[in-house]
């Protein structure tokens, strides 16, 4: 076990490790340098693939648009004097001389049509392996209707139309207006049209060089796929319809960018082979369409893994080698230090007059051997010493143990503090960190109708905090006796404590002045942690302004009194930042919300002494054994509900409730679905209930943002969630007068759920799950109470009413 500690070990794991870091270092930079290279010569290789397979495909195009166009001049340079026979034999060589041609027409605006023309829509086209023929204009002139005839009319110019299928075949048409005439009398009389079989498109880019998972596709410009390798998405869906069919924000992006006109490149996502990949995309010239090449990452980064690996074999042989070499080294120069290790055992039993080996020559090994002998007299010496610490450390412990109770005896401990009120319940706790700590708690009376209560933490800990802490209640009460504003008295304490204070200390300070006649509350706050009013319905109320600075600071410092009252029945609690600030082993903090969410469990009907031990304990349940990082100090104040002679019955306890507010957004719902779920949970409400709070706000609460507003501008919703008998839920908002009850679509519960229409699902769920709604309209705001069945009502004794 000694050997595996042993220093020749340690200098061979040091060695290796060091060079078999240098090794990784260098292998990991050659693989990023190797893709990074390989990376930029990927794009590289997709856009020039992409433009070259575009030029292809223009060159093709650019030919066939060369035979319409000269077929165009033609008749039109004869004024379209050229016999009807005449015309035939054209079109019958431009098909035979251009494979690329499945067909062509000549089609005539009627009134227009040449002397002698016998058909208006002259069509020639392959079928198999002869030439057919047949006239598209019909009885009624249907060419005149088409795409490829009143397009290029209106548009004046020629026209690609989009690709389509005919007869299982994938087709493009490329229309040419005809005109006869010039100048004032130029007049539109018919097109020439030129259909393309697109079967050599699919040819060309299956041929391109992209790799075993690469591929090329084309798309039009509105994203219509015109090849791809999957072809039952051909000229079915486009790049769009896949995108919000797959939900994919960043396919949808990627073909914005695509039809956009601009030659780019992307990282890309195929859906086909669901690799990550490059796609480099350029436009055609000839038409409106997209060439694409995509490239495999997987593929290079394969390639690039492979190389490392081999490079690591190579690093695993030479570290071995290198273990062998630093082994033998390690052995010849540690002998020395196993000799000095062997004495050394002898001092560490206790034996100090045990001797050392002769120190031999200059090296570090000897001078070692010195300062052991050195090392072993200083030892005896501070065992002297120690034992003299040692003492003077005890009666430093016994002083801190005096200063501790006399730091406790500085704050009042008598509960409750005025036993002849009967309105009136108060009780304080302080934990400090260590013996002494700088947080306080005070409450005295100013005459028979107020009471002051403050709380303070100051900065530090330890005796000076202490002695800092005596100052300041010292100068508190002092002031009290002089004023009763509780903004003056903070004045007055902040003044005196800066003067002198050259250790520049400062003080928390909450105080306040609560009157016992009618619950009124002044205060002043010095950066203290914000009080929080517990109110008996469940509601909590944070008193966090006016807030001033921390005393001690700036002499002069401005504050200002807040007032407040302290309904009958809630609880006034003061704390310190050792509260939120508690920590567990995970080093996450107590906070303000778990503290929040504890009183509301406690709730208000237990004393401040009960409620104020049930909070500790949860602080110490939180920390889990954690080390206290700081002083703990609590103070609640409860306005008893006075109770008269004539009705000396308890009034019945409130029903719990939630009140809410969120925006208009599905973020702010969400942040409201999880707070009630908050509420519920601290009142250990049944699954089922909560699971019905949930479902119905979400399908309520949904329908008023998705559909109760016109405009973008926040609106708020307000929600009232109360566990009572009936337990019961009240939406509010401002939007579209809508009653679900009576304009909701009646849900259509035939077929497959994704080809029912939507609208009205959600309600029909909620009402047949057992919830009774009720819907009016109050001061333009809809009004919508849902009351949850009977069989999920929680069992708390309230005072509410279905």
């Amino acid at each position: 076990m000694k050997q595996c500690h042993s220093i020749r070990v340690r200098m061979q794991l040091s060695v290796l490790s060091v060079t078999g870091l240098i090794l990784a270092s260098v292998i990991f930079w050659s693989y990023l340098a190797a893709r990074q290279r390989l990376e930029a010569d990927m794009e590289a290789r997709a856009i020039s693939l992409a433009e070259n397979a575009a030029k292809q495909i223009d060159a093709q195009f650019g030919l066939l648009q060369g035979v319409v166009n000269g077929m165009a001049l033609t008749l039109e340079a004869q004024d379209f004097l050229m016999p009807f026979d005449a015309v035939r034999r054209m079109q019958t060589r431009s098909i035979e001389k251009n494979p690329g041609i499945f067909g062509v027409c000549v089609a005539i605006e009627p009134g227009e049509e040449p002397e002698g023309w016998m058909d208006l829509a002259a069509y020639e086209y392959r079928e198999g392996d002869r030439l057919a023929y047949v006239d598209l204009a019909g009885e009624n002139h249907a060419h005149t209707h088409e795409d490829w005839f009143t397009l290029p009319k209106h548009l004046d110019r020629p026209v690609w139309s989009e690709p389509y299928e005919w007869e299982g075949l994938l087709m493009v048409t490329y229309s040419v207006p005809l005109f006869r005439g010039s100048g004032d009398q130029r007049r539109f009389i018919g097109v020439i049209t030129c259909d393309l079989s697109l079967d050599w498109l699919d040819r060309m880019i299956a041929e391109l060089p992209l790799g075993e998972n690469g591929y090329g596709l084309l798309m039009s410009r509105n994203g219509t796929y015109i090849s791809h390798p999957d072809p039952n998405i051909v000229l079915n869906e486009t790049v769009f319809s896949i995108a919000e069919a797959r939900n994919d924000p960043a396919l949808r992006l990627t073909g914005q960018q695509m039809v956009s006109g601009v030659p780019g490149i992307v990282p890309f996502s195929s859906f086909v082979t669901g690799e990550i990949s490059w796609l480099a995309y350029t436009p055609l010239q000839s038409a409106d369409w997209i060439m694409a090449a995509l490239i495999s990452r997987d593929e290079m980064q394969a390639a690039i893994l492979q190389l490392s690996r081999r490079q690591a074999a190579i690093g695993a042989m030479g570290m071995l080698l290198l273990c062998l070499a630093v082994g033998g080294i390690a052995r010849s120069i540690t002998r020395p230090i196993r000799d000095l290790r062997d004495a050394a055992e002898t001092l560490a039993a206790g034996d100090l007059e045990a001797s050392l080996p002769p120190p031999r020559g200059q090296d570090e090994v000897a001078v070692l051997t010195q300062r052991f002998a050195e090392m072993r007299d200083n030892l005896k010496r501070h065992i002297e010493d120690l034992r003299e610490t040692t003492a003077a450390r005890e009666r430093m412990h016994s002083e801190l143990r005096i200063a501790h109770d006399i730091q406790m005896g500085l704050v009042p401990k008598t509960f409750p503090p005025v036993p002849m009120r009967k309105d009136l319940d108060l009780f304080a706790a302080i934990e400090p960190a260590r013996e002494v700590g700088g947080d306080f708690y005070d409450f005295f009376l100013l005459d028979d109708k107020r009471m002051v209560v403050a709380i303070g933490d100051v900065s530090g800990k330890g005796v000076p905090a202490a002695l800092f802490m005596a100052v300041t209640r010292s100068f508190l009460r002092s002031a009290f006796r002089s004023d009763a504003d509780p903004a003056e008295v903070m004045s007055h304490v902040n003044n005196e404590l800066v003067d002198g204070n050259d250790s520049c200390m400062f003080v928390t300070l909450f105080c306040a002045v609560y009157d016992l006649r009618d619950g009124s509350l002044k205060y002043a706050n010095a950066g203290h942690n914000p009080p929080l009013i517990q109110h008996p319905e469940g509601h909590q109320e944070w008193i966090t302004k006016p807030s001033g600075t921390v005393a001690g600071v700036m002499e002069d410092s401005p504050y200002t009194a807040g007032e407040t009252s302290l309904p009958e029945g809630a609880v006034l609690v003061l704390y310190t930042d050792g509260v939120t600030e508690a920590m567990n082993p995970d080093e996450a903090l107590y906070d303000e919300s778990r503290l929040a969410a504890r009183l509301v469990k406690s709730g208000c009907t237990g004393s401040c002494r009960e409620m104020t031990e049930d909070l500790v304990d949860d602080i110490r349940s939180f920390a889990d054994g954690a080390e206290q990082s700081d002083d703990i100090t609590i103070l609640m104040l409860k306005r008893l509900v006075a109770k008269s002679a004539e009705d000396p019955s308890p009034k019945p306890t409130p029903a719990p409730c939630h009140r809410f507010r969120f925006e208009n957004r599905m973020e702010a719902l969400e942040q409201a679905m999880n707070d009630g779920d908050s509420f519920l949970e601290s009142y250990e409400v049944s699954p089922t209930l909560a699971y019905f709070v949930r479902l119905t706000l979400e399908e309520l609460a949904t329908n008023i943002i998705k559909y109760g507003y016109d405009d973008q501008e926040p609106h708020a919703i307000e929600g009232i969630l109360e566990l009572g008998q009936p337990a019961t839920l009240i939406l509010t908002d401002d939007g579209h007068p809508f009653n679900p009850l009576t304009e909701a679509p009646t849900p259509t519960l035939e077929g497959e759920v994704e080809d029912r229409p939507i609208g009205g699902l959600g309600l029909h769920m909620i009402q047949e799950m057992g919830m009774q709604l009720a819907y009016r309209r109050e001061h333009d705001r809809n009004i919508l109470r849902v009351v949850f069945p009977e069989s999920v009502w929680p069992d708390f004794p309230t005072d509410s009413e279905p």
